[in-house]
């Protein structure tokens, strides 16, 4: 297996890890592990639609894990 098809699975592992455990209500999507798995899992899953030229599905996760690092890094609203 490539390793982009293996940061691929990887990717999409912590995608639905986030997102299962935040809709059985184990952790907040404003939490930083949602978050994490999120960002990084959409970077990861990212790198392969750019690779493989499939271009609409880049961008969302591109999409995704830039506002997935804007909730980790924004300051805390007053």
């Amino acid at each position: 297996m490539e390793l982009t098809m293996a940061g691929a699975y990887l990717g999409m592992a912590m995608v639905l890890i986030a997102f299962v455990t935040e809709t059985r209500g184990m952790v907040s999507s404003r939490s930083m592990g949602y978050l994490t798995l999120m960002g990084v899992g959409e970077v990861l899953l990212t790198i392969r639609a750019t690779i493989t030229g499939e271009w609409p599905f880049a961008v969302l996760g591109a999409i995704w894990a830039f506002f997935a690092a804007w909730s980790i890094f924004k300051p805390p609203a007053n």
